[in-house]
């Protein structure tokens, strides 16, 4: 009996001591693991809703439809042709009119409405029609585009009412009008929006410009043509705890088909040339 010896007291004082500071640096440990995932997550979270926004901006962009009335275009230049100022050839018969010519059978009863598309931006908003229009429901009855519009405005925080931010809007109307900057819904598209830039290029400019009008207060590079390419700059800007971060996204889109008049054939009073899939046929 008096070989055999247990833990002395001290002994499991330190035993107990260890594990107990074992336990607290492993709490510690699990606890910065999780905090520094939810701020992982966070971060991954804002990037992802900066990357889907820009992505759905470049769609519309690359898809932005510009309409041209072909048939009235081929009428203008029907009548220039036919025009009484245009000398005819001796012993050539004398053109008869577009009237004379017209079937009475394909006369329209109600005067035609020349459709007409445009895209009007400046350097904090830009609003124009695309062809970025998903089909919901089968056999709805809606046009494959739609008007669409961003622009940068302020709104209430999602998680907190009280609290506001600037957002980025998309507004979207199925129909499209002469004044493409108005009517239709208007959702937030992105949150905590510190700068929202759009930057235009095209034809006719020699380089980056922040205003573009297609309607009657367009320029004369601008009237009636579509941009070729669209710089978007998209900054994102949270505040937690007295600190900020930021998230930049920055991209160059072309639109894929602008649609525009050749300025060269317009200039030598050629006729004005379509794709392929518009030329009108026999």
């Amino acid at each position: 009996m008096k070989n055999r010896r247990g833990f002395t007291m001290i002994e499991l004082m330190i035993t107990i001591t260890i594990l107990g500071t074992l336990t607290v640096l492993t709490a510690q440990a699990i606890s910065q693991a999780i905090r520094a995932k939810v701020k992982l997550q966070d971060q991954i979270d804002d990037v992802s809703r900066l990357r889907d926004a820009t992505r759905l901006i470049e769609r519309d962009i690359n898809l932005a439809y510009h309409y041209r009335d072909i048939e009235k275009e081929l009428e203008q230049i029907l009548k220039k042709k036919n025009s009484p100022n245009q000398q005819t050839p001796p012993g050539a018969p004398t053109p008869l009119p577009p009237e004379a010519t017209q079937d009475p059978t394909n006369r329209r009863e109600v005067p035609r409405r020349d459709p007409e598309t445009h895209f009007v931006g400046n350097g904090e908003s830009m609003d124009f029609v695309t062809m970025n229009n998903a089909r919901t429901v089968r056999n709805s009855r809606q046009a494959d585009f739609v008007e669409v519009g961003y622009s940068l405005k302020d709104c209430k925080n999602l998680r907190d009412d009280k609290a506001s931010s600037k957002c980025l809007w998309r507004r979207s109307s199925p129909y499209v009008d002469l004044d493409v900057t108005k009517g239709g819904n208007e959702v937030v598209l992105l949150e905590n929006v510190s700068e929202f830039k759009i930057r235009y290029m095209g034809k006719g400019k020699q380089d980056w410009v922040s205003d573009w009008r297609t309607d009657a207060q367009g320029d004369g590079a601008t009237k009636g043509k579509f941009p070729q390419a669209v710089e978007v700059s998209l900054t994102v800007e949270k505040k937690e705890k007295g600190k900020s971060k930021k998230y930049s996204m920055q991209v160059i889109v072309p639109v894929h088909f602008p649609n525009n008049p050749e300025e060269g054939a317009n200039a030598q009073g050629n006729q004005t040339s379509w794709p392929q899939s518009q030329l009108p046929t026999q």
